[in-house]
């Protein structure tokens, strides 16, 4: 008999109003599936309203025998997820970090440079108060972004603040009001990911506020939606398929019977386009 295809599973914990899969880990999943392709290996995907449908959709896989591993995603404080995954006994990939004293694969991320990188970028180019739209705050890769925000803006005399977001589209925008129509407007604002950087920008223009002559916006990862974008945006980026190739050959080799491994990707760099300039409002320079 010919052995069945095994099966890796994702599932994705999403706000309602986040329809479908962001850029990210859209880009990630193709990057899985390339790896996969020609192996007699899939990836399963579902989404889940909270954490805790999060894993009974996990006990039901592995109760029906329906995957051979499984991603994790999106680390949260006193994450359940852990000791599920132990209790479960599957072979499983954590993707984002950060290092944990539990016998699991790790494909870490270093979040807290890319935040580093994008204040020191802000402040190179003339700005001294940068917000920052976030993720969920008790996500630990959002937390690490916090802190060093914080820290380097602090450092480079800065003044920063963060707002919190659930990464759709409506948040970016719900963040952006708040932060334009307060009493003290930043100059620039760093998003957590590309559709609420989008969200801003529609509220920028709504509100007439020039990007990037009166905003800079930055936006984390390097997405069709951020070049694509008017303007095209300015970003933290990482090799988000080649993160997904890794978290596939990752996958595979526990699956494999292999022991827990932590992988390290390339740290974050910034790409600036043409969504940030010189507080000056001069034109940046090439």
């Amino acid at each position: 008999m010919t052995p069945r295809e095994r099966i890796a599973g994702l599932v994705l914990e999403r706000p309602r109003r986040l329809l479908g899969m962001e850029p990210f880990m859209a880009d990630v999943a193709q990057g899985v599936e390339e790896v996969f392709a020609g192996r007699r290996c899939s990836l399963l995907i579902q989404f889940a309203a909270d954490i805790a449908d999060e894993i009974e959709i996990w006990r039901r896989w592995v109760a029906n025998d329906h995957v051979d591993g499984i991603v994790m995603v999106d680390l949260r404080t006193a994450d359940p997820r852990l000791a599920e995954l132990q209790r479960l006994q599957v072979p499983a990939v954590l993707l984002g970090g950060p290092e944990l004293q539990v016998p699991i694969t790790n494909v870490l991320v270093d979040n807290a440079e890319g935040a580093r990188a994008a204040v020191r970028a802000l402040a190179d180019l003339g700005h001294r108060d940068v917000a920052r739209v976030s993720g969920p705050r008790d996500m630990l890769h959002c937390q690490a972004r916090d802190t060093a925000f914080m820290e380097t803006c602090a450092q480079r005399d800065v003044h920063g603040r963060v707002v919190e977001g659930d990464y759709s589209e409506d948040s970016g925008r719900d963040a952006t009001r708040q932060l334009l129509t307060g009493s003290q407007v930043p100059t620039a604002v760093v998003y957590d990911n590309d559709l609420m950087a989008i969200g801003g920008l529609a509220v920028a223009k709504e509100l007439g506020v020039a990007v990037p002559d009166q905003l800079s916006v930055i936006a984390w990862d390097d997405t069709a939606v951020a070049r694509l974008a008017h303007p095209p945006l300015s970003v933290v980026t990482v090799d988000v398929h080649g993160l997904g190739t890794i978290v596939g050959e990752a996958i595979l080799a526990v699956m494999d019977g292999g022991e827990a491994t932590t992988y390290q990707v390339p740290k974050p760099t910034i790409r600036l386009a043409q969504s940030t300039a010189l507080r000056t409002g001069e034109a940046r320079p090439s």
